[in-house]
């Protein structure tokens, strides 16, 4: 029977060859040998990270922590900050965001000398729209980086206060994203237009009947038609637009840095909380809608928007925020519960103009006198 240490040694070589699932099994051998180890549990559920399972992974990494903790020698305490770490990250994979904060505001306290859990509460922080806590932060880790590491926060830090100072809405940053990336959009589709490809086609089928009908997924909403960005209408190739450099926040001048992280910054103008990250493409949007009280299944909660958001959405791929014949929506996804109170659409808004963002939050307002919204929040923001 193989030792524990020839266990372990066998799924760290399967981590380093990728052999995710034999990794595994070695772990999982290695504890039945000892179950007590915190070295082991914390490699099962590094495995288990590493496969994609985060669920899996979190009570293996929870466990390791709790084991490791009476071990109090010098030349353990970079390992047990390890565990901290990879247990942080986990939460954070699994949007158990104040789990995740939680566990990083801890391992600062314990070992502050160590830069990368400051970037990454900090990192949290700014994403949820805590601006004040975030800065506070990065301006701790600038003070245990040297050099470019410590030059980025602090420009970071001082390119959130001027736009704070300036007090302008979060809005912006939307604005910025929808206008360079219709103009990405218009460059491209102009360039193949030349060669007779067509922009924003509805993607089609024939009906019983014979005559065209807008696809819909199988499985998919009712209003979920889609667009393609560019087709070739001699043989149908269809081709996508996307940036390289994925539009962000270029039409800001001077405002650039605040690209460099996901920032939330509030848009006041609304009867609820909104949020608008400075990372929020025009192309792949999503959408966070949480109300007030919680639901009674996901079934309801989705219930209690879907066709507000259905509505709004089959009028923007109708060209109602567009210009002649381009301008329409494209995309969206299938309604995902984040909680029993949140949920999430992401859409693709094409070359929409920007008031489809107002119009939908007019729209939502109406709602809110009947289903009360706590916050809606655009863009890679992450929700408390």
């Amino acid at each position: 029977m193989p030792t524990l240490d020839e266990l372990a040694r066998k799924g760290i070589e399967a981590i380093n060859e990728k052999r995710f699932e034999d990794a595994i099994e070695a772990f999982k051998a290695a504890l039945a040998v000892d179950e007590a180890r915190p070295d082991m549990n914390s490699a099962l559920g590094m495995a288990y990270l590493h496969r994609g399972d985060v669920g899996n992974a979190i009570p293996h990494l929870e466990r390791a922590v709790a084991l490791a903790e009476p071990y109090t020698a010098p030349e353990v305490q970079g390992m047990k900050r390890d565990f901290h770490i990879q247990l942080a990250t986990a939460y954070q994979l699994m949007d158990r965001v104040d789990d995740a904060m939680r566990t990083l505001s801890g391992i600062l306290k314990r070992w502050p000398s160590v830069p990368e859990p400051y970037l990454q509460l900090g990192n949290l922080q700014l994403s949820t729209g805590m601006l004040a806590e975030g800065k506070a932060t990065y301006r701790d880790a600038a003070g245990v980086l040297t050099g470019d590491d410590k030059k980025a926060c602090e420009v970071l830090v001082a390119a959130i206060e001027a736009f704070e100072e300036a007090e302008q809405p979060g809005s912006l940053f939307l604005e910025a994203h929808a206008q360079s990336y219709k103009d990405y959009f218009d460059q491209v589709a102009e360039a193949q237009a030349e060669h007779g490809w067509y922009a924003e086609a509805a993607r089609m089928a024939r009906g019983a009947d014979g005559e065209p009908v807008p696809i819909v997924a199988d499985g998919a909403r009712p209003y979920a038609l889609t667009r393609v960005d560019l087709v070739n209408p001699v043989d149908g190739t269809v081709s996508g637009v996307y940036s390289e450099q994925e539009p962000m926040v270029v039409a800001l001048q001077g405002l650039e840095p605040l690209a460099e992280a996901p920032i939330v910054f509030p848009w006041n103008d609304w009867p609820f909380a909104v949020g608008v990250c400075t990372r929020c493409p025009w192309h792949w949007l999503q959408i966070v809608i949480q109300f007030d009280d919680r639901a009674a299944s996901e079934d309801e909660l989705i219930a209690r928007v879907d066709e507000l958001v259905g509505g709004w959405y089959l009028s923007g791929y109708n060209g109602e925020f567009g210009e002649a014949e381009s301008g329409r929506f494209h995309y969206i996804s299938d309604p995902e519960p984040l909680s029993d109170r949140a949920v999430a659409y992401t859409v693709d808004l094409g070359r929409a103009r920007y008031e489809a963002v107002p119009t939908l939050l007019k729209r939502l307002a109406v709602l809110h006198d009947t289903k009360r919204i706590d916050r809606v929040l655009f863009g890679y923001a992450r929700l408390r």
